[in-house]
């Protein structure tokens, strides 16, 4: 497949949302504050219903303003767990317009993980809407929380709970929560006030995104302006993107691909569609979507770049307008690449973004018609301006030259400050120093690097960060099992989670429906395990650890009921 060569001789100074390069951290992250008639007429947000630019901008000032009255200050969290619309981005902007930091929740996750992130977070305000509202019911919610604003496009009545009433979130309450108000509402009560909106420094607080924890417990990797920006401004620098672009918004609003899509395509003014989060696998849906909206730029997981690949949804017709596909958050087998490559215009650039949440994409790789006749994943290159890395050895000594094989070091501005509320953590003095390591195994393939592996447990799975040992925690609450272990089982054509556990003495063994529905309660779906084994106990190595390679080998030792039966 031939490309054509990549051109960076367009304008990058300034683009059509009136905004330049050079812009503060803040402007880059933040909605303009003055548009021309011209750009106000612009779709901003396209999917289940548009937004022009215009109207974005008065909703999101209209709401930020609702937030200032009610007394939110830089640096208080904003919680949102909605289900994935324009209105779940308008919160995200005015959360950032009122200088608070955003706390997005996928809508998928579980009512108990949810009540954990928002004890743990504090937020002032949470917006949701009436289906998550329902599923807090008898859910203890923080004292921080002063209102609940609710979206209520679909005109469905709240059950008597409107604008300021202090109703509980639901009968099953355990105490009265904040006030409950409608979005309509709350917007209302702040129109016609005159609100001096604040403005943050580059290193202020700016998103919140939680992460698997490996005790069972979410940690939140706070991310600043700073950090936002500097992957913002490489991508604006990188790719010749403007107001004719429309950005598809695939991942999740909590995971960090999401930045890209909203902060880049808003920024210069371009379209972003909002894939909803009943679409995210519909092969059909996602082909008419690319088609309908003239999608030009898309990023997201491979596995769903392959999905669509696999499908034949990729038709002429259907890509026809794509400009640069970007993937990321998991290792591209090159076979599923050529495939993807085969189905794309010539033109359409493709590149290989790699970072965990820690540092946002810190590397990225322009994929070149010779990396198409590798046989092995393309690397994933080079830093982007204002990361360092540097590769060392177990005793973190910094190896060089083209034999260096170790573990990743990335250092700069891209680097976030750390966990929310975990100063004591193994990793926090690295992110006060502006480094982290990342657990990532790489080398050198001449200046580019190359994804070897994991030194620890975290794995990626459907481009999500997945820490086993939060699984094991959460199967462990079960009543009945004495021990567990999580591995990853390749051995099909997908990856798949696979359990292995023991039974405390005369405990009935959980068939995998039950397990899946206990873990269901804790943990995001993506999290739950395919497959699981009784043993009658573990392996151990002769540390008297679990020995998780025998487990992964196949060779447990006595299974005491042998048939792990598949996930649904």
């Amino acid at each position: 497949m031939t490309r054509m060569p990549h051109n960076h001789d367009h304008d990058t100074s300034r683009n059509g949302s009136g905004t330049s390069l050079n812009d503060s951290d803040t402007s880059l992250i933040r909605l303009a504050r003055s548009l021309s008639s011209e750009q106000a007429a612009r779709p901003a947000l396209v999917g289940a219903r548009t937004v022009t630019y215009g109207r974005l901008q008065a909703d999101v000032a209209a709401v930020a303003s609702g937030l200032l009255g009610l007394g939110a200050a830089i640096g208080d969290r904003v919680a949102i767990w909605m289900d994935k619309t324009p209105r779940y981005a308008e919160a995200i902007l005015a959360a950032l317009q009122a200088g608070c930091a955003y706390v997005p929740l996928d809508g998928g996750q579980p009512p108990a993980r949810v009540e954990s992130i928002l004890a743990d977070c504090e937020p002032v305000v949470l917006f949701t809407d009436h289906r998550h509202l329902e599923l807090l019911a008898g859910r203890e919610l923080p004292t921080s929380v002063r209102t609940i604003v609710v979206d209520d496009d679909t005109g469905r009545q709240m059950n008597g709970a409107g604008a300021g009433t202090g109703a509980a979130v639901g009968a099953g309450a355990r105490r009265p929560t904040a006030p409950i108000r409608p979005w309509a509402a709350f917007v209302a009560g702040a129109a016609g006030h005159v609100v001096f909106l604040p403005t943050p420094e580059r290193d202020d607080l700016a998103a919140i995104l939680y992460t698997s924890g490996s005790t069972g417990t979410p940690k939140g990797v706070r991310i600043t302006y700073r950090n936002l920006a500097t992957f913002i401004r490489w991508a604006r620098a990188e790719l010749a993107v403007g107001p004719d672009d429309v950005f598809a918004n695939h991942a999740s609003f909590n995971f960090d691909l999401s930045t890209f899509d909203l902060f880049t395509a808003l920024s210069v003014g371009a379209a972003l569609w909002i894939v909803a989060d009943d679409q995210a696998r519909d092969v059909p849906a996602l082909a008419e979507g690319i088609r309908e909206h003239g999608v030009t730029v898309w990023y997201s997981v491979p596995s769903v770049l392959n999905l669509l690949t696999r499908s034949g949804a990729l038709t002429a017709d259907t890509v026809r307008t794509l400009r640069y596909v970007l993937f990321a958050g998991e290792v591209c087998p090159i076979g599923q690449l050529r495939a993807l490559a085969a189905r794309l215009p010539e033109e359409t650039e493709l590149y290989n973004l790699y970072g965990p949440t820690e540092t946002n994409v810190c590397t990225y790789h322009r994929v070149r018609p010779q990396d198409l006749t590798r046989d092995e994943p393309v690397p994933i290159g080079t830093p982007v301006p204002g990361a360092r890395v540097s590769v060392v050895d177990e005793d973190g000594r910094t190896l060089h030259g083209p034999e260096a094989f170790g573990e990743l070091i990335v250092a700069g501005d891209c680097v976030t400050p750390g966990y929310w509320r975990q100063e004591s953590h193994p990793a926090a003095a690295g992110h006060r120093e502006g480094r982290h390591a990342t657990g990532d195994l790489v080398s050198y393939e001449g200046d580019s690097l190359v994804y070897r592996g994991r030194t620890d447990r975290m794995v990626k799975l459907s481009g999500y960060r997945v820490e086993l040992g939060d699984i094991e925690a959460t199967v462990l609450k079960h009543a009945g099992i004495a021990l567990a272990a999580v591995v990853v089982d390749t051995q099909g054509a997908e990856p798949r989670i696979a359990l292995y556990y023991t039974l405390d003495p005369g405990a009935r063994r959980p068939n995998l429906i039950e397990i899946k529905r206990h873990c269901a309660q804790h943990l995001p779906r993506y999290m739950l395990p395919h497959l699981a084994t009784c043993l009658e106990e573990l392996p151990h190595n002769a540390n008297g650890k679990t020995d998780y390679h025998r487990l992964g080998s196949g060779t447990a030792g006595p299974v005491r009921h042998p048939q792990a039966v598949p996930g649904k």
